[in-house]
Parts: C-alpha cells; structure tokens; sequence
C-alpha cells in the first residue's frame, strides 16, 4: 500500500499528528512530515481541505536506491510518465536533497527533468515544458542518503497559502505556522482572543477558521491534484460539500487585533473580507499601549517585531509593555503567548513561561513562550 507523505514546518509534527489523529488517520514519523497510509483519492482531497499544519501532501509515485546521478535517471524513468503528461502540460520539480555524492539539488532536479522529457519524447515525440512559476504539475524529488522518491505533489501551492492573504505587512507569519501556534495552545474559539501587535491579521484570521470549524482549503481556488490523471470532479465536490458541513457560526466580539501601521490595517481587513470573517474579526487602528481594546481578552497571543539584529531599547521598551498588558489588561484567569525569535528581547516580558515551544521559523530558532496570568 502507498504512504501519503504529508510535509511540515520542522518542529510541527507533533501538532500535524493531533489532527490527523482527529480526522481519523494513522501515522508514522518521517523527516520533516509524517507518513499516512493511502486509502483512496477523497482521502486526498478531504487531508488538502481539512489540514490547517501541513505543507503539501505528496503522493509517491516512486521510490529506489540513488548512490549517484545514474541512479537518478534510471530510477525516474520507471515512472509511467505518459499517464500524466498525455496532453504536455507543464511542470515543475522541488527537489529536497541530503546526499553526499549528489549535494546540488537543482541539478537533481534537472537529471530528473531529463528522465521525463527523455521518457515523453520516445513516447509521444515531443517534450513537455518547464514552468517554475505556474506549472499545471508540481512533482516532488526527496533524496536522503542513497534512497530516493519522487512524488506528485497534490498541493500544487503550499497549503500556508488559504487564498485570503493578497497582500502582506513587513515580515508577516505564514498561516500554517499561525493556525499551529493557535492549536498548540489549545485554542478553541470560545475565548476572547486578542493580539495586540496584529500586523496583517494572520493570528486573528486563523483564530477565527479554528472557531467556525471552517476548513483552510475552502479558500482556495485549485490544488495540484486537479491535474492528476485519477482526478474525479465529482467525488472532489462531494467531499468539498462534507467539508463545508461542518462549518458553524461564531459570535461577534470574540477576536480582536490591534495595529499601528494604517497601511498594514487596511491589508488585515482586507483579508478578513476575503476570507468572509470581516464581521467575526474586529481590527483597531491604534497602539495596543494607549488604545482601549473592545473587550478585556483572556486570551492574548502576539508575534512582536524580533528582527535578527541587537536589540535596542525600543524594542527591550516594546516587550516589557507587551509584558504588562498582559499582567494589567487581561480577564484573569487568563492564557498568553508570545512567538519570538529573540530570546534576549523575551526576557524584558517579565514573566515566567509556563511551556516554551522551540520552532524553526525561516531559518530562525524561535520560541513560543505560554503564560498562565492570575
């Protein structure tokens, strides 16, 4: 039986297993994802739809030894291209590679790239293009050590990317990690939630999809799956519809954002509209320092500004008033979280972390730091 392979941020597995757990699947650990046992093509529509943690979910099309470039042509010519590249559509491939022979991974990418067209060309007497920006098939190279898989990426896009997000404020935070950092706090949409520092309105947008029970994927307009060979139109708006069932409503004035920018407030609302969450969010144009909020939260979570640099006192200043809003301005009892990548700035917030949660975030070793408050 095939195994999905479903990617994620380093350091979410945990969170990405709870729901699956949750929807009912099994699995087992693997290097940046987790391995879920195949069932049919719905299961793989439903787990792009209904996943708010994942990356992508793969589908393996084929695995074999790769001790060199050889290896790698001979074992991506095995796969049965001509079912997927009948009518020469383009394609792309992503390629993750941790090798010690083969240690450039685009040129991994391209020997694969030669196996397919090599492949389309003795078959049909043409090549299928490349398109790295737009391709209307997205496969997936994974080589670690000398064992090697290339996959169909059902995504397409990474599944971080709802549909709402148009445009974004400096730095903004990927939604995934957003809705992961939510759930790892146990977030269930009956607390009233701020974020005092809501930048382009990720927390607070998510938030709000956990609480309605509204999957992530219903934002989106196509997934890579549409371009496999097995796609079915009609189980997919089955399962869309299944989906959809399980939305509820959410009551007005439960999650709230404040934002300085002006700018960066009209992006937020903008995509709380687009996601259809513009009643159910509330965003003030202020400084969380000195305006008044619209309902006293119990739960307060944040993504200051952290930057890679020394801190200054502008920002040691920004994080022990983060520290006292969410000693004086909180309905106790009462749950906090700040998400940074600074462990020296964390240390003005004044208070002692009740859990730290270490989580990659580009390149950056973070932190999500959880309060009790009394």
């Amino acid at each position: 039986m095939k195994e999905l392979f479903i990617s994620c941020l380093p350091g979410l597995e945990p969170v990405l297993g709870k729901e699956l757990t949750e929807l009912g699947y099994s699995f087992t650990e693997g290097f940046g994802g987790l391995y879920v046992p195949f069932i049919d093509m719905a299961q793989v529509y439903r787990l792009n739809l209904e996943l708010r943690t994942a990356s992508r979910v793969l589908l393996p099309l084929h695995s074999f030894r790769c001790r060199d470039k050889v290896d790698l042509y001979k074992g991506a010519t095995k796969v049965e291209w001509e079912r997927y590249f009948e009518k020469m559509p383009t394609f792309a491939i992503d390629p993750v590679v941790h090798h010690k022979n083969l240690i450039n991974s685009l040129y991994c990418a391209q020997v694969v790239k030669d196996a397919i067209c090599d492949r389309c060309n003795t078959t049909f007497g043409q090549r299928p293009s490349v398109d790295r920006e737009a391709p209307e098939v997205s496969l997936h190279l994974f080589i670690f050590n000398e064992q090697a898989t290339i996959s169909f990426d059902t995504s397409g896009l990474p599944l971080h990317i709802r549909g709402y997000r148009l445009e974004a404020g400096k730095a903004p935070l990927r939604e995934s990690l957003a809705a992961a950092l939510l759930l790892l706090m146990g977030y269930t949409g009956e607390e009233y939630l701020l974020d005092p520092c809501c930048g382009s309105g990720t927390f607070l947008i998510e938030a709000a999809l956990i609480a309605s029970k509204t999957a992530p994927g219903l934002l989106r307009g196509r997934f890579g799956i549409f371009s496999h060979p097995e796609f079915s139109n009609k189980i997919w708006q089955q399962v869309r519809r299944d989906v959809e069932s399980k939305r509820i409503g959410i009551a007005e004035g439960h999650i709230a954002g404040i934002e300085a920018n002006p700018r960066v407030v009209e992006i937020a609302k903008t995509a709380a509209a687009k996601a259809l969450l513009n009643r159910e969010i509330t965003i003030i144009e202020g400084d969380f320092r000195n305006v008044e909020a619209p309902f006293t939260p119990n739960f307060v979570i944040a993504n200051p500004p952290y930057g890679v640099r020394l801190p200054g006192a502008n920002d040691r200043l920004l994080y022990k008033e983060l520290g006292d809003f969410l000693k004086r301005k909180t309905l106790k009892p009462a749950r906090g979280a700040i998400f940074t990548g600074n462990l020296e700035l964390a240390k003005c917030i004044g208070l002692h972390a009740k859990k730290r949660h270490v989580i990659n975030n580009g390149g950056i070793d973070c932190r999500l730091l959880e309060y009790d408050l009394y």
